[in-house]
């Protein structure tokens, strides 16, 4: 099964990466021949071609001369499979054999176009590019942690930890602030689809689209920035005191406030098997939980609210029971709380 989860996330890529190229190549292409060197040219064909992605293309050529030597060229735009101007309208500018400027390359006068700079179609495409590519990287990261566990888990179960002003700080806040950024941009990017579609169709004005692609990447920027300082406070953060062994627990799992429990307090360390129920089966994850001795008390204190992999849960449980010199009591089902 992971075979084939990798085999289609190969293909998957490998067509995402080509529509990429021919997106993002195109549109850097446009932005550049706003540089390239004008001249006259004489137009040689001039049609409506069939229907491209958006609407009926064009079809045109034409001939130019630069440096005493003539060239031919086909392309009104790089991207005229997505470009928002209609072949109708464009062939009313471009009767045949009239005079009309073109655009070349000086390092390349055979790389010509008729029209340059980008335009709102372009950015559109751009746009609707941003979820696909999220949810790609989102499916890799996914697949490249479970063959990692598969092949060798890391202390801890990679869970970050350090050393800071004797207590030992055990990163339990599940999210990144890049992962957060990310996710940002790919919701934003999602959501601003829809708007863009209705007001404007497939063919958004340029003006249109630089409000809103910044608006997005600004969205991503304040996920960031909040989850980064929601991170660095250390309130979702276990501490564990060296010297005395006590803990402080995240605030989270419905803790509102810090709670500092005695090593003494505490019976054990185990892992927690939660259940998800779906139509294509049954699923479980792990958490890391504390055992506590006080029956007046919650019978266990879960130390993160995200489910893991069995392979991560009982790498953390150890490690977290050997540290707290603590008995590590196996596995326990949700339902027994």
């Amino acid at each position: 099964m992971a075979t084939l989860a990798v085999v289609l996330l190969v293909f998957w890529t490998a067509l995402v990466g080509a529509a990429d190229y021919y997106v993002f190549g195109t549109t850097a292409r446009q932005y550049f021949s706003t540089h390239f060197q004008k001249t006259q040219c004489e137009i040689t064909v001039s049609h409506v071609a069939g229907h491209s992605l958006i609407h009926a293309g064009i079809d045109v050529a034409y001939s130019y001369t630069v440096n005493k030597k003539e060239y031919r060229g086909t392309r009104y735009r790089y991207d005229d499979e997505y470009s928002s101007s209609v072949g109708g309208d464009v062939v009313r500018r471009l009767p045949l054999w009239s005079k009309h400027d073109v655009y070349y390359d000086p390092d390349n006068p055979a790389d010509s176009v008729l029209a340059v700079g980008v335009e709102g179609a372009d950015l559109m495409l751009i746009l609707f590019s941003i979820p696909v590519n999220v949810v790609l990287l989102i499916l890799w990261n996914l697949i490249i942690g479970r063959l990692r566990e598969d092949w060798q888990v890391p202390l801890a179960g990679g869970v970050p930890i350090r050393r800071q002003n004797g207590r030992i700080r055990v990163w339990m806040g599940g999210v990144s602030a890049g992962a957060a950024a990310l996710y940002g941009l790919g919701g934003a990017a999602f959501a601003a689809t829809f708007p863009v579609v209705v007001a404007s169709g497939m063919a958004p004005g340029l003006a249109e689209m630089e409000y809103v692609l910044p608006a997005v990447f600004a969205v991503a920027a304040a996920a960031f920035g909040w989850t980064a300082a929601r991170n660095a406070s250390g309130k979702y953060d276990l501490w564990i005191d060296e010297t005395t062994l006590a803990l402080t627990l995240p605030q989270t799992c419905g803790r509102t406030e810090p709670i500092t429990l005695a090593r003494e307090e505490l019976a054990g360390v185990c892992m927690q098997r939660r259940v998800s129920r779906l139509s294509s089966g049954s699923y479980y994850s792990y958490l890391p939980a504390l055992r506590r001795k006080d029956p007046a008390a919650p019978r266990r204190e879960m130390l993160s609210p995200w489910g893991w992999t069995e392979q991560k849960a009982a790498a953390f449980s150890q490690w977290l029971s050997n540290q707290l010199g603590l008995e590590f009591k196996g596995v326990e089902e949700e339902r027994a709380i």
